[in-house]
């Protein structure tokens, strides 16, 4: 079997577990995850209130769960293949793999009880990762960010972010 029919029996696996939905089943599906996720972010920000220790965890726990839930939830609108054909095209490729592995390294380093400075840490890189992710469906979207830096914080040292886009 060559291995680009081998790639193509794969995917055709996979869309057969996904059943096929109707457009009201797609938009209960979308709007209920994304409900969800982002209500969970928001429970997740009210245990910020405690500003205990434990509360800065579960709030990195639940936010991320939350950002996890919202994401898939486009899933049901363009389907999880197509989701996952531009999640990885080349453009945004390295930052939605980045923005994955940071959603998961906060999730192990928030419950595993570590540093809370370190939980907080990785939490704002995890928040600059989906930034720069986000903004790679947005036409422009990284160069005007990039251009906006350059002329703003950037301005002393010029050449220091062109190469980010």
């Amino acid at each position: 079997m060559l291995p680009g029919a081998q790639e193509e029996t794969v995917s055709e696996e996979v869309c057969a577990m996904c059943p096929s939905l109707t457009y009201q089943q797609r938009m209960i599906g979308f709007v209920g995850c994304f409900c969800l996720g982002y209500l969970l972010s928001f429970i997740g920000t009210l245990s910020l209130i405690s500003m205990t220790t434990d509360g800065i965890r579960n709030f990195a726990a639940l936010y991320v769960v939350g950002n996890i839930i919202a994401l898939c939830s486009t899933g049901f609108l363009i389907g999880p293949k197509n989701q996952c054909k531009k999640m990885f095209d080349k453009t945004r490729r390295y930052s939605a793999i980045l923005y994955i592995i940071m959603l998961i390294t906060v999730f192990a380093v928030a419950l595993a009880g570590q540093n809370v400075f370190l939980v907080l840490f990785l939490l704002i890189i995890q928040v600059l990762c989906a930034v720069w992710y986000t903004l790679s469906y947005v036409p422009f979207g990284r160069q005007a960010v990039v251009g906006c830096m350059q002329n703003t914080l950037f301005k002393p040292c010029p050449g220091t972010i062109a190469g980010m886009v």
